[in-house]
């Protein structure tokens, strides 16, 4: 019978105790003998956890999925990588397997693979499809044993499900009589181990409008609180999802809500909140087993009791500590899904409108690695209110959204606070309103209306309330500045941050040299006094945190709103191209300032010196022998994906040598491109790559072969540790390593 690769597919529990606790055993008679069987484990001192670079510590990263239309009786080749985290070399045996609910795990083939000490390796192997299969969903497994007789196996699921016989279209959710089905609860790829909890699919996000009524006193968002949605449907709807943690284990902290209803184009909608389920299950969205629905670091989820699928979300750790990264492995995820089920379907290409009203504490999510972000109160005498920093998903601890970088609306903020408060977000602010005492402001009022023109990525949403002193400025380009800085900082302190946010606008005009016109209306800093895991790009308000800015970290988040806000990476693992820009701009910064030393722009030495100060910036961080090189930057973990040089420093280089490839003229002409072609969007690797190539000045085949070496190197390849030759080779011409061949 014909064979058609679907989506993700998954297996049940008797199958999943015989992958990790057996494999060893043969295979029932009358079944279809293994091709291939996981050898005897090897002998070592001690079996070596997880993570403990000691002896042999092996693990799969990833699998491929058999080729669209794949067919019973024919052999294919797979791709897959392995990963040795030990400290001495090792030769494996990494075994493919069929498995399908109800069936025992038929072996498709086997392969030696040898790695090196702390190294990863991709590598390719051949299986065959049994001659007869029954029909139904299968999942492709690849498993290898990690170390010594009690390691364990480590097993990967290729992303898509395999799928024989007649009917094989695999519906998204559930599918009503009339052709309607559920909204995906989740945008993010099969076996992503990065927030996949996040993202809501079925319709897209047009424009928000929020509406708080908060008690800075209590830090409570009041009744009368709500956000109203309008989207549009990119499928017939029997219901959709949005993202909205209301409660949290972090019970100092976190937030403490409840929605009180929700309305669908006016009518009252069923609501309720659901766990996220790893995305591609094969058994929907409400899969009943639990193991669909657990968090994890990494794909698959181990943990206690060694589970096989992909994650369904990042957990949510309490503790920065190294040695608790895993702690939650294997846990059950929050039910932070709100899906609504309005009166009736909502035609594909509607517009509708989606009111929320909540009301409660809102508090800091809880990281993959630990640091909180979201609403932190501050709760200084005198001086109580908000400020506001969410990335990456922290926005959903304050406001029921659609929850990751590639959503973006356009916002309208209304803000009602204590007479005497600021309120600051996004964009243009339109008006302040005077409203007398009620029930929730017996001593009146203020409403302030803040509008974004610009669409805005979740994470970037402010919207930060308190005692704020806050100034404006039109600059001659025509960007409106904003500036405000917490009341209670020392005047001191406060007089040397406004000469540092005075000079924004400087930033700017240096800045779009590089990357073009300005992309916004409105650009501007809050300095907060809470003290938050850290400084944020938010869209057209950095917010710096702990009452003081600096202008190394300026000039990096001020690039952000070109890369990351005007142009947001499609998903969370391309953290690192906008990272690296930002990066990138704390460099050119640094060029700057050796110009101005050396004679000023223009003049032949300053020009010299800004060349030779990115050049020594490059060789300085080339010639690390440590963590920078062992990790890819295309393939982070949520705990090191804000905390590693990998996300930052790897690729700000990286586009140091890019712009020595192009030269300055070319390179300038693709940030540029890319910047318009990608306006208010999002963009994937191979499309940055693409618009870097583009600009090739001599774009011969061999010329873009080897720059598209380069970007694998730099991007997506993990290298043993020790820096020389384990690290990328292809730099650039001047630059330390083996330059750019091609000319």
């Amino acid at each position: 019978m014909p064979c058609v690769v679907g989506r993700l597919g998954r297996v049940g529990l008797g199958l999943v105790l015989l992958v990790l606790l057996g494999m060893l055993a043969p295979l029932a008679a009358g079944a279809r003998p293994a091709v291939g069987s996981l050898p005897p484990p090897e002998r070592s001192p001690a079996s070596t956890p997880r993570g403990v670079a000691s002896g042999t510590q092996v693990d799969l990263l990833r699998v491929a999925s058999l080729p669209l239309g794949a067919r019973a009786g024919h052999a294919y080749v797979l791709g897959a990588v392995v990963r040795n985290g030990g400290s001495v070399p090792t030769r494996r045996r990494v075994v493919v397997f069929l498995l399908r609910v109800g069936s025992r795990p038929l072996a498709l083939g086997s392969s030696a693979v040898g790695v090196a000490a702390r190294s990863s390796r991709a590598y390719r192997m051949r299986i065959r499809l049994p001659r007869v299969v029954a029909d139904g969903s299968y999942a492709l497994v690849a498993c290898v044993r990690r170390a010594g007789t009690d390691g364990g196996l480590s097993c990967v699921t290729a992303e898509d499900h395999l799928r024989i016989g007649p009917g094989v279209a695999l519906p998204r959710g559930r599918v009503s009589a009339d052709g309607c089905s559920s909204g995906a609860r989740s945008l993010s790829s099969s076996g992503s181990d990065l927030y996949p909890e996040t993202g809501n699919g079925g319709y897209s996000s047009v424009h928000t409008d929020v509406f708080l009524d908060y008690d800075a006193a209590d830090n409570l968002l009041l009744p009368g609180t709500h956000v109203m949605l309008t989207d549009q449907a990119t499928q017939c709807l029997t219901d959709f999802s949005l993202d909205f943690e209301r409660t949290s284990t972090n019970a100092k902290d976190g937030p403490d809500m409840s929605v009180t209803s929700v309305l669908v184009n006016g009518q009252p909608a069923r609501f309720a909140f659901v766990q996220p389920t790893y995305p591609g299950d094969p058994n929907g969205q409400n899969d009943p087993d639990p193991r669909a629905h657990e968090a994890s670091q990494l794909n698959p989820v181990g943990g206690p009791e060694n589970n096989p699928f992909p994650p369904a979300c990042t957990p949510e750790l309490m503790s920065t500590k190294p040695g608790k990264q895993d702690s939650l492995d294997g846990t059950q995820c929050p039910a932070n899904k709100l899906v609504i089920t309005p009166a009736k379907p909502i035609p594909g290409g509607a517009t509708f409108t989606v009111a929320v009203a909540y009301s409660g504490r809102p508090g800091v999510h809880n990281d993959g690695d630990g640091t909180t972000e979201g609403w932190f109160r501050n709760s200084q005498p005198n001086d109580a209110g908000s400020f506001v920093t969410t990335e990456p998903v922290g926005s959903e601890d304050w406001m029921p959204l659609n929850d990751h970088p590639s959503a973006k609306p356009t916002y309208d903020f209304y803000d009602t606070v204590p007479l005497g408060k600021t309120a600051i977000a996004n964009g243009e602010l339109v008006s302040q309103t005077a409203n007398a005492p009620d029930v929730n402001f017996p001593g009146g009022s203020t409403t302030w209306h803040w509008h974004s023109p610009e669409a805005i990525a979740s994470y970037l949403v402010e919207d930060s309330i308190g005692s704020f002193d806050l100034t404006e400025r039109l600059a001659a380009s025509g960007i409106v500045y904003y500036e405000a800085q917490d009341s209670s900082i020392p005047k001191n302190q406060a007089a040397a941050n406004q000469a540092i946010m005075n000079m924004q606008e400087d930033i700017v005009t240096f800045q779009s040299m590089f990357n073009g016109p300005f992309p916004f209306t409105t650009d501007g800093v809050v300095i907060g006094v809470p003290s938050a895991s850290f400084e944020e790009e938010m869209q057209t308000q950095i917010a710096f945190a702990g009452g003081t800015i600096d202008l190394d970290t300026f000039n990096h988040e001020n690039m952000h709103q070109w890369w990351g806000d005007n142009v947001s990476e499609a998903n969370y693992n391309l953290t690192f191209f906008k990272e690296g820009l930002a990066t990138f701009g704390e460099y050119l910064y640094m060029a700057r300032n050796a110009q101005s030393a050396a004679g000023g722009p223009g003049t032949p030495a300053g020009d010299a010196a800004f060349e030779n100060s990115l050049i020594k910036s490059f060789d300085a961080a080339y010639a690390d022998t440590g963590s920078l090189w062992t990790a890819a930057p295309s393939d982070p973990h949520p705990y090191t994906l804000f905390s590693g040089a990998t996300t930052y420093v790897r690729p700000g280089i990286a586009y140091i040598a890019l712009r020595r490839i192009l030269g300055a003229a070319n390179f300038a002409a693709a940030l540029q491109q890319m910047q318009a072609t990608y306006r208010q969007a999002s963009i994937t690797e191979p499309e940055l790559e693409a618009g870097f190539s583009a600009f090739l000045p001599h774009p011969t085949q061999s010329c873009r072969a080897e720059l598209s070496q380069f970007f694998t190197e730099w991007f997506d390849t993990a290298y043993p540790s020790g820096g020389g030759e384990n690290r990328p080779q292809i730099t650039g011409p001047g630059l330390d390593g083996a330059g750019f061949q091609c000319s």
